[in-house]
């Protein structure tokens, strides 16, 4: 059966991904090939994108704990070309900043300040919409990538299966700050319903059945565990 798919890119900005960021996630750069076939999918298939963004001010109390990183206006805030769509809508971290749009944009940005995209305040009316937008369709399934795996991807995939939506996680397409905090993020994100799949499983599993609408056709080996 096919279902609606919404793919989650989690904080794929310059301060991340890039050696000369300020927090680099390392060996982030080494997964940009399969972002690229992700985005290239989304892009061709009509697949709504939801992209978290770190967007801090100057003097943002986690600084204490991290270097500065991601601030807003600065290079390093920038998502990396091959994860920024064109024209895409943009939700700040405040109340009341998202209203549904009438033609659902590419890629919506969604601002934070905390690891969690969830603590946006506008995140759950942006998943209420993406329901309207499918119709009675089943629910979407959501495929999660990005970094740092144990940290932003990991609070992002928590944070949907708290609201008991199905999750896949892109394992070639996701990057940890040690290997230590990946295994044991995998571990918690496997426990807690969510699913591991592939670049290449998710851009076969996608297909479009009607205009601008991205749908999720499981392949009969992609997902490890149930939702």
């Amino acid at each position: 059966m096919n279902q609606p798919v919404v793919f989650v890119d989690v904080d794929t900005q310059v301060d991340f991904m890039m050696p000369t960021g300020r927090l680099y996630v390392p060996g982030a750069e080494q997964i940009i090939p399969n972002l690229k076939k992700l985005m290239g999918c989304a892009r061709e298939r009509g697949i709504p994108v939801l992209s978290s963004a770190d967007a801090h001010p100057p003097d943002d109390p986690s600084f204490a704990q991290w270097p500065p990183h991601c601030v807003v206006g600065t290079p390093g805030q920038r998502r990396i070309p091959e994860t920024q769509l064109a024209s895409p809508a943009i939700v700040p971290d405040r109340a009341a900043a998202f209203t549904p749009p009438s033609e659902w944009p590419g890629q919506t940005i969604v601002e934070k300040t905390d690891y969690d995209v969830s603590t946006n305040p506008n995140f759950d009316a942006i998943l209420e919409a993406l329901r309207t937008r499918f119709g009675p369709s089943p629910s979407p399934r959501f495929v999660v990538f990005g970094v740092a795996t144990e940290y932003c991807v990991r609070a992002a995939a928590l944070a949907l299966r708290r609201r008991a939506l199905p999750v896949d996680l892109v394992t070639d397409a996701i990057r940890a700050i040690t290997p230590e905090g990946e295994r044991a993020a995998l571990a918690e994100m496997q426990a807690a319903g969510v699913s591991l799949v592939t670049t290449e499983e998710v851009c076969a599993g996608c297909c479009v059945t009607s205009l601008k609408a991205g749908f999720w056709e499981t392949p009969p080996h992609s997902l490890t565990r149930p939702p």
